[in-house]
């Protein structure tokens, strides 16, 4: 990662792309207006404007799509236009599918004249209902999905009085209807989609953005021209290749990039993206020679319309698109716009942006007088677009003035570079209030303070970011170059000041991986595309969080010196709805705390003291956090508590762990092999860790790890917690002893259970929850049935290496089915009566899913094989289970999305498969939403069955051992636990029995499975 310039401060530099339009004109009518707002808090729409008549050609005089209730696509449409006849003919301009509607009936209430059309799409159930009235010398239609018809009916009124009329919607609770449902899936607006992609990343929030760039979002079921549709495309794919570079994964944004190239565009805008774009990837590698190159290369020249008869302006199909190319872009701001910008002013402005990333590498590059003079050219050529008043650059100058800040800060002109990074604070403050790009340039300014020697502001800063990330219940993402400092600063203070262990483990819960954003985000949108009670609190909340950012914005430019008048005369207007949106906004958030689906994506924040109080007396917490190359470790216990910077580098850790895996289980061409455990790199890793508590543990009973780094790949039950048991296994080698007979070594899982945490919040959640109201006990599940003869059995549950050409899994993945003889053995621990198995055929992923008896089981028991590898280099991985194939839809998978959607109710969830919570392929590692490169699947397939209600879950770092069947012992022991034994207590005994036997002393056969929760729960609800 290059010094002071994270990934997230890069994504900023592209915000530009967006181009918003200049400061907006608060008090413009609907039909003046390019959006405008329709209902009140906790049930907003938005009119959002997606053509205007600037065309010679146009159909309409003025367009907008309405969204709903955060339905990520159009639920309707609204139109404006001066034309004479009957306004009905345009019923179903709308829709790109077809519809039948029948006779109009009078819609009076709404206005004199106005009328409404039922009607239901072709070949669906979907109704549809569509207003037109003619007004003046307009004729207005609003047409949509029925299940929004007061959205819509109230869109039509705001038209025909031409202000925003208030109003109350109902849509919101129909969340779970099938219309809805429908709705979201695709009522059109590809703009509209460009455009939310564009809204979270001007929010800061980059993994969401990235979902909105994935592919087949954008397939093609409109009527829109071939030169539109290759925009979008191509303004879809050089963005997400941007935001998978960010995330660190460039080999993908690689091949996007090449084809976007490809695609050749010769619009004046696509191919400035496409350079700007992909020399922020070359900053984002560190290929600084790389970036002059880039930005060189020729791009179109601006061709300006040309003026036609009469004045009138001629718009030719490729001027056109280069016009609408990122149309969404117009709205990514919240608020009425007062005009657009023309495509020179758009081409002005990347351009300026291309200059700010020239002068960005100049500065890496150490030639500071260059990079200064291009940072000051790109500011000077984007405040000559429109004044200065184009709210979307506010991100990009912040960017600028940070940068040209470090170059006075590396010249030893400290005053100045201390005023550029409070006016970046001032500018981002003003144009986008409450959002995450403030805390970002705030961050920026304390560092800067600490480098200065400035503690005392330094510090002050920092806890102003802080309060108002963890209010906001809000994370930072990629920011840790930037939180690393006041890290540093309270470990150094917490020598004299021990109370700062509780600032130190609050900041410690702000920073979020890129890998564990992504999951969170993707599961986020599935919860909200979902149909339960859940999911429509969470829209609802969604809903009121947008239209706190919008009612935020307008009260900062009410306020701002620029904005007098009319705009000041709102301001207690707005705040009042401020307030009332805020009360809404904790009402809902409290009503979603009781969804597991819910707390399992959330952003909850939990005090050091409020944690220690759910500690018993021999429990303790140890979190560890990854900044930069730096670890930080924070431990809690009711005797003591403290933090210290981890003394090793995070890549000397990861190096450590590196080692441990490959004397564990190392894969080579499909066969995996153990060899002697590395003790010496376990002792060492151990002292760096934890080192500084070394003395506590040895009091602790059960402890609660929390890992970050590379230790996300490796249990530390294995680790080694004194040297005299090192000392014996290598004098007994040296004698001729068995290398692989590891008896005797004071491992640290000898004598305590270990729970692994999510996270702090997801720890007080899993200690908190209610035990299971299930009436059974047990559901076993594996065994799936083979397609072909079955093969020899493995020594391990891993899965074959890939050959097959394509990114279909091959037939032996489904040939070596799990024997079920784990599952019956657990069963019979609790009787016919109170389990159920199901294997072979009706072990399908239809047949789980179709089951809605699920949450009638207090623990789940899979014993099958997990997926978590792609099939070749650059096919899509998709972290699943593998089951039989079942009835249609089935593909033999249970996938990490549907996972979550999985309605359970258990104690306990076993996934006694390979790499559920540990290393996978890199392609799986990112899909189940862990960093880039190695990591573990404990932020995928484990945070999907917390998701869907399991209270525990159990899960391997590696492929589950079947050598001297030591899987099947291990969890044969694990159910035959006396009554009242906890979970961690019954999984610590079972491994006691295979780390005493020589025959599977070794690691490998004992330490590999993880008990995701609160091990402290009872294994027996009751007992």
């Amino acid at each position: 990662m290059l010094p002071f310039f994270s990934r997230a401060s890069i994504a900023v530099l592209w915000s530009a792309a967006a181009l918003a339009l200049p400061v907006p004109t608060l008090a413009a009518t609907p039909l003046e207006s390019e959006s405008f707002q329709v209902g009140t808090e906790g049930a907003l729409c938005e009119a959002q404007g997606v053509m205007l008549g600037a065309a010679r050609n146009s159909v309409f005089d003025r367009k907008w799509a309405l969204i709903c209730s955060d339905v990520d696509r159009p639920v309707g449409s609204a139109f404006s236009w001066r034309a004479g006849g009957d306004a009905s003919a345009w019923v179903g301009r709308g829709r790109d599918a077809p519809i039948e509607c029948g006779e109009a009936t009078s819609a009076s209430d709404i206005a004199a004249g106005a009328v409404v059309r039922r009607c239901r799409e072709q070949g669906s159930n979907l109704e549809w209902n569509s207003y037109a009235v003619r007004s003046g010398d307009r004729v207005l239609v609003v047409e949509g999905v029925a299940a929004f018809d007061s959205a819509l009916r109230l869109a039509m009124a705001n038209l025909v009085q031409n202000r925003v009329v208030p109003g109350t919607l109902d849509i919101v609770t129909t969340g779970g209807s099938r219309s809805l449902a429908q709705a979201r899936a695709g009522v059109g607006g590809h703009d509209l989609l460009i455009g939310q992609g564009y809204r979270r990343n001007n929010a800061g929030e980059y993994t969401e953005a990235e979902e909105f760039f994935r592919p087949g979002l954008l397939d093609d079921t409109s009527q829109e021209g071939a030169a539109t549709i290759a925009t979008q495309r191509h303004e879809t794919m050089v963005n997400r290749a941007l935001q998978l570079s960010n995330l660190g994964r460039f080999d993908e944004a690689t091949r996007l990039f090449g084809e976007a190239r490809a695609m050749g565009l010769r619009d004046p805008i696509q191919p400035r993206l496409l350079r700007n774009f992909e020399a922020i990837d070359a900053l984002n590698r560190g290929d600084l020679d790389a970036v002059a190159p880039i930005l060189s290369r020729p791009v179109p020249d601006v061709a300006q319309p040309v003026a036609a008869e009469g004045g009138a302006v001629l718009i030719d199909p490729p001027l056109s698109a280069g016009l609408n190319s990122g149309l969404a872009a117009s709205l990514t701001d919240s608020v009425q716009q007062a005009s657009r910008l023309t495509l020179a002013e758009r081409a002005a402005i990347i351009d300026a942006q291309a200059r700010q990333i020239g002068g960005t590498a100049l500065r890496l590059r150490g030639d500071s007088d260059a990079a200064l003079a291009e940072l000051t050219a790109a500011r000077d050529a984007i405040l000559r677009v429109k004044e200065g008043r184009v709210l979307s650059t506010a991100r990009l100058q912040a960017q600028i003035l940070a940068e040209m800040s470090q170059v006075h800060e590396a010249a030893g002109r400290y005053a100045e570079a201390e005023g550029l990074l409070r006016e970046a604070v001032a500018l981002t403050e003003l144009r986008y209030p409450e959002s995450a790009s403030v805390n970002a340039t705030k961050a920026r300014l304390a560092a800067y303070l600490a480098r200065r020697g400035e503690r005392p502001q330094s510090l002050a800063l920092y806890r102003e970011v802080v309060g108002d990330v963890t209010g906001k219940r809000a994370a930072l993402v990629g920011l840790e170059n930037q939180i690393r400092p006041y890290m540093r600063m309270l470990v150094e203070d917490l020598q004299t000041q021990p109370a700062l262990v509780s600032d130190l483990f609050l900041a410690s819960q702000l920073v979020e991986r890129p890998g564990a954003a992504q999951t969170l985000a993707q599961l986020s949108r599935q919860l909200s595309a979902g149909t339960g009670e859940a999911s429509d609190l969470f829209r609802r909340a969604n809903t009121v969080d947008r239209e706190l950012t919008r009612v935020n914005l307008s009260i900062a430019q009410a306020r701002s010196p620029d904005d007098v008048g009319e705009a000041a005369a709102l301001l207690p207007e707005l705040e009042d709805r401020r307030t009332r949106l805020e009360q809404a906004q904790l009402e809902l958030i409290e009503a979603l705390g009781a969804y597991p689906e819910y707390r399992s994506i959330s952003h909850n924040y939990v005090a050091a003291d409020d944690l220690v109080a759910l500690l018993k007396p021999d429990e303790a917490y140890l979190k560890l956090v990854r900044l930069g190359d730096e670890m930080f470790a924070v431990y809690l216990s009711p005797t003591r508590s403290t933090g210290w910077r981890v003394d090793a580098s995070a890549s000397q850790v990861a190096g450590l762990v590196q080692k441990l895996r490959d004397s564990i289980a190392l894969s080579i061409n499909g066969v995996t092999a153990t060899y002697p455990f590395d003790v010496d790199s376990s002792r060492q890793l151990y002292q760096a860790v934890f080192g500084p508590v070394a003395g506590d543990l040895g009091r602790v009973k059960h402890l609660v790890f929390e890992p970050d780094g590379a230790l996300l790949q490796l249990p530390i039950n294995l680790l080694v917690a004194d040297q005299p048991g090192v000392d014996a296994y290598h004098a007994r080698v040296a004698s001729g002893g068995d290398e692989f007979d590891f008896r005797g070594v004071n491992w640290l899982g000898r004598d305590k259970a270990i729970s692994t945490a999510l996270s702090p919040a997801g720890f007080r959640d899993a200690r908190r929850a209610p035990s299971s109201r299930a009436a059974k006990a047990y559901l076993g599940l594996g065994q799936n049935e083979p397609l072909g003869p079955v093969t020899q059995a493995a020594l391990t549950r891993g899965l074959p290496q890939f050959t097959d050409p394509g990114c279909a899994l091959p037939v032996a993945s489904w040939n070596r089915p799990i024997p079920s003889d784990e599952l019956i053995a657990a069963s019979e621990v609790f009787g016919a009566g109170q389990s159920t198995l199901l294997t072979r055929a009706a072990f399908s992923d239809t047949a789980i899913e179709g089951r809605t008896d699920l949450n009638g089981f207090r623990i789940l028991h899979f014993a099958t094989h997990a997926v978590v590898t792609p099939p070749r280099e650059g096919c899509p991985a998709q972290p699943a289970l593998v089951t039989s194939f079942g009835d249609q839809g089935s593909d033999g998978l249970l996938q990490f999305g549907e996972v979550f959607d999985l309605n359970l109710d258990a104690d306990l969830v076993i996934l006694s498969a390979c790499d559920t919570a540990a290393t996978a392929g890199l392609e799986a590692t990112r899909e189940a939403g862990l960093e880039s490169g190695g990591g573990q699947a404990l932020d995928g397939l484990v945070r999907a069955f917390i998701g869907a209600g399991g209270r525990q879950v159990i899960a391997s770092h590696w492929p589950a051992p079947e050598q001297y069947d030591a899987t099947g012992r291990l969890f044969a022991s694990f159910f035959r636990a006396p009554a009242g034994t906890s979970q961690g207590d019954a999984l610590l005994a079972a491994q006691h029995q295979l780390m005493d036997d020589p025959a599977t002393s070794h690691p490998f056969y004992w330490s590999g499975f993880a008990l995701i929760g609160d091990g402290a729960r009872p294994l027996f609800s009751g007992s």
